[in-house]
């Protein structure tokens, strides 16, 4: 059974949404060691000072600052993790009640991994449900060539991020693929988790729209199942860093 565990969170301009993470991985009533690294990379906002004020709730909380880069945050904080699983999450994404406990008894700790999970919309939305609906469908058909693996949650352990030698920093898009792929290719399990479920702000479909970030994701997925990895984002223009308080 996992016992342990490092909860990684990069971070870039998330004053709005961060909080609302962290208060959920404060409740968690998890029965082992559970410590929490908020990796920024370089906020203008109130991020940082948002962040430190739940090191009162949750006791091994950790704050640092990295330059941009979402691959450089998540290996700087692999870097000074202390447990042997490594759990990478967006900084909207929200833990139900008693989610860790439920989620880390399902799973074998025989060996390495890198394990995905359905994600649901923080609010009722039909558009939204539609729209995960046609996400996960899409990812979980992909099993059967390429299992996607997605930075939103990444659980993995130490010892497979160490032998992929981490996330390749020059990546600016589909790092998260690229990690996967190589941790599967040096032995790593595949899986993907439907239940339980993580909430996930339906932000980015608000901004963007449906359609458009759909095919955006579905251009950018081929276009690295065919070329590998973008090192430069000349396929659409991604707001990194620049979300809105909109839900």
């Amino acid at each position: 059974m996992i016992e342990e565990i490092s909860i990684i969170i990069p971070t870039l301009n998330e004053e709005h949404y961060l909080p609302t993470t962290l208060e959920a991985i404060a409740k968690q009533n998890f029965y082992g060691k559970l410590e929490v690294i908020v990796v920024d990379g370089g906020s203008k906002d109130k991020t940082v000072e948002k962040a430190r004020k739940f090191k009162s709730k949750i006791k091994e909380l950790k704050i640092i600052t990295t330059p941009k880069g979402i691959g450089l945050a998540r290996n700087r904080g692999a870097d000074i993790a202390k447990y042997k699983y490594l759990l990478f999450i967006d900084s909207d994404i929200i833990f139900p009640s008693n989610f860790l406990n439920t989620l880390l008894k399902k799973i074998k700790p025989d060996g390495d991994f890198v394990d995905f999970i359905l994600h649901k919309p923080t609010k009722p939305d039909l558009g939204d449900y539609l729209w995960i609906a046609a996400i996960f469908g899409f990812i979980s058909i992909s099993r059967l060539w390429d299992p996607i693996c997605s930075g939103t949650f990444l659980f993995t352990t130490k010892s497979n991020h160490k032998k992929v030698k981490g996330f390749d920093e020059g990546i600016i898009m589909g790092e998260d693929i690229d990690y996967g792929r190589r941790s599967r290719a040096l032995g790593a399990k595949y899986h993907l988790h439907y239940n339980p479920q993580v909430l996930a702000s339906p932000r980015r479909l608000r901004e963007i729209g449906r359609v458009r970030l759909f095919w955006w994701w579905t251009k950018g997925y081929f276009h690295v199942l065919r070329h590998g990895p973008m090192y430069k984002n000349d396929i659409f223009p991604y707001p990194f860093g620049e979300h809105k308080k909109i839900d």
